[in-house]
């Protein structure tokens, strides 16, 4: 059992997919059912429930993951213990980030960091924003993620920018052409979940407003698409909006609701801070005056 194998099985148990996590690992699915197959032979448990459209762990398989991920982060610390010892910090970390985020704060907060860092490799995985966080409990260093202004214990945070929440209507508004518009008769496309959820919900409780959904879906990009479709009414982040390919589709609404700001930042463990000199580094270079 090395460390490679027990990288693509943390990668099946984050994809729970079989097919995803051999293109990730550059492996065939025979061989990665070979895998499967010898791990479970060498433990004598089974490690996954699967069928042909699931796959789900099993209890015995959630605890080889968490050793699994344990182990790693182990390893990687001995590493870069010993990076520390010859006076150069080295080894890695990985770091959770939307695709948005990826193209806009990434960047300019990442290049100081690898000029003053070359030794230390960055793995990056993308994902939605609404996932940020879990991201944190499945092995993730660092994630760009949806924060909200209070302390959470256990978690250290750096907010970087804040942006609207946009309302968002298809060019071909045929959805309300007055100024004054009945929120209740407007089909909505709104995020399963998530902060820019939350905070819409709260606008409808205060105003007394029983919303007429359309469709609930996982991603800003989603949202915008439905709704560059013609399929409803959406509320996006002003970061996301600025930096769509569907931009052309869609409207802004001037007079939509106006929920409290998305605070984008930076965040992770207090544990991983203060185990990790990797990611102290890392936290030590984010500077806001950078993205903003």
């Amino acid at each position: 059992m090395d460390t490679h194998t027990l990288e693509i099985y943390l990668g099946l148990c984050r994809n729970l997919h079989f097919g995803r996590t051999s293109d990730e690992f550059h492996l065939s699915a025979s061989a990665l059912s070979r895998l499967v197959q010898k791990l479970e032979g060498e433990l004598s448990q089974t490690l996954f429930i699967r069928d042909n459209r699931t796959v789900e762990l099993t209890p015995q398989g959630e605890i080889l993951r968490v050793f699994a991920q344990e182990t790693l982060q182990q390893l990687a610390q001995v590493k870069t213990q010993m990076g520390e010892a010859s006076e150069l910090l080295s080894g890695s970390f990985r770091l959770f980030a939307s695709v948005t985020a990826s193209q806009t704060i990434l960047p300019k907060v990442l290049t100081q960091f690898r000029l003053d860092y070359p030794e230390i490799h960055i793995q990056l995985d993308t994902g939605y924003a609404v996932d940020a966080l879990q991201s944190l409990h499945e092995g993730c260093d660092v994630v760009v993620a949806a924060l909200s202004k209070t302390a959470s214990e256990g978690f250290a945070k750096k907010i970087i920018t804040s942006t609207p929440i946009l309302t968002v209507a298809p060019v071909a508004n045929q959805f309300f052409t007055e100024s004054i518009i009945d929120w209740s008769k407007v089909p909505l496309v709104l995020p399963a979940f998530g902060q820019v959820r939350d905070n819409i919900d709260a606008w409808f409780r205060e105003n007394k407003i029983k919303p007429d959904i359309y469709s609930e879906v996982s991603g800003n990009e989603a949202i915008l698409s439905l709704v560059a479709l013609g399929c409803g009414v959406g509320f996006v982040p002003g970061l996301v909006m600025d930096n769509s390919p569907l931009i052309d589709q869609i409207e802004i609404v001037p007079q939509g609701p106006n929920p409290e700001e998305f605070h984008v930042g930076f965040c992770t463990t207090d544990r991983h801070l203060s185990r990790s000199p990797i990611v102290r580094a890392f936290w030590t270079s984010i500077n806001a005056e950078l993205v903003s």
